[in-house]
């Protein structure tokens, strides 16, 4: 045995020892004492390879002990995680489906609940059910629509759209209905994402006619024009797009600065460019660009885009003073009046201000 593998044996011997020391001071009787003195001895005279073979098999009992413990108490203290809101709503819809398969409002919530879920299989099969039925089916439509459309099945997904606007077109509400404003341009990002942006105009149009805020939509339409080489045409959605959603957006004004370069408005392009520096987080860029044009053509937009940028850095006193200048130009500008109304100081405090 080599000496790395003696070092356990030799302990064992040393506490063999020291045991037949206490036993000696101890107040064991006679006959005590003779049957310790009788153990250790034995003990001392067990042989190497015997004591390295009882010390494995006592190692591997309290390795195994140590394993099964862990495992006992792992098991013990483990929780399984609750079910989220949305697993247990679909438990329960799934139990009254169960219970009442005619229940065609049970289904139709279950299969929203699976479209909630991204379990989209699960969800088309369910308005499938549903539509079966000939009720609901708008909504069953629209819901499948976007099951589709997650599943990348555009084709399909472009059909139930189209479905969802011949049932509501005539309605009384369709002028004001989400649904159909949703369905709009559903139909109209999937004519884009399958290149056919002259496909796109019109239910983009329709979409922004429902919900005349619809950023989304607005982007969509000037991209639509700008694919079909109307730029003019483009510039009017893009800019309202800008309008509601003026800054952490870059897509919109990298739209716009390419409408503006192909009907030759070159200030405006470089207002575009360097808003989409601002809106991808280039600020130093943007600056430039900006302040080079506060005396141009495009005084307007360079001095709202400063009053953007000093208002991003946490700078309303600086922020402040440039949308003043915007409304010196402007006293009407909407933009310009929001953007005070955050960050200029109450009348009260303002001459306080250094």
């Amino acid at each position: 045995m080599d000496a790395i593998g003696a070092r356990p044996w030799c302990a064992v011997r040393l506490v063999v020892r020291i045991v037949s020391w206490m036993a000696s001071v101890t107040s064991l009787s006679e006959a005590g004492r003779r049957r310790l003195t009788r153990g250790i001895a034995s003990v001392r005279d067990v042989p190497e390879d015997r004591i390295e073979r009882l010390a494995k098999r006592t190692g591997i009992v309290l390795l195994g002990g140590l394993v099964i413990f862990a495992a006992v108490y792992g098991l013990d203290r483990f929780r399984a995680p609750a079910p989220s809101i949305v697993d247990r709503e679909i438990g329960r819809l799934e139990a009254a489906v169960r219970a009442d398969p005619a229940d065609i409002v049970a289904r139709g919530q279950l299969a929203d609940a699976y479209l909630a879920a991204t379990r989209y299989e699960d969800a088309i099969a369910s308005y499938d059910a549903v539509l079966t039925t000939g009720k609901a089916d708008k909504t069953a439509y629209f819901g499948r629509a976007r099951a589709n459309q997650a599943l990348g099945d555009l084709v399909a997904a472009r059909a139930d759209f189209q479905a969802v606007i011949d049932i509501g077109r005539d309605a009384e509400m369709a002028h004001v209905d989400p649904v159909m404003n949703a369905a709009y341009f559903g139909l109209g990002s999937i004519a884009i994402a399958l290149d056919d942006p002259a496909a796109a105009i019109e239910p983009l149009t329709a979409a922004v006619a429902i919900k005349r805020s619809d950023a989304d939509a607005l982007y969509l339409l000037g991209v639509a024009y700008l694919a079909t080489d109307d730029p003019a045409a483009a510039i009017d959605p893009l800019r309202d797009a800008v309008a509601f959603v003026p800054i952490g957006w870059a897509e919109p004004y990298r739209a716009l600065a390419d409408a503006y370069r192909r009907t030759g408005d070159a200030a405006l392009m470089s207002w575009a460019a360097a808003m989409g520096d601002l809106a991808e987080g280039q600020a130093a860029a943007a600056e430039s660009g900006l302040r080079a044009l506060i005396e141009g053509p495009a005084a307007l937009e360079a001095t709202l885009g400063l009053a953007f940028l000093d208002e991003m850095r946490g700078d309303n006193l600086g922020s402040a003073d440039w949308y003043r200048r915007a409304l010196a130009l402007d006293p009407d500008n909407a933009s310009a009046l929001l953007g005070l109304s955050r960050v200029a100081l109450p009348d009260a405090d303002a001459s306080a201000a250094p």
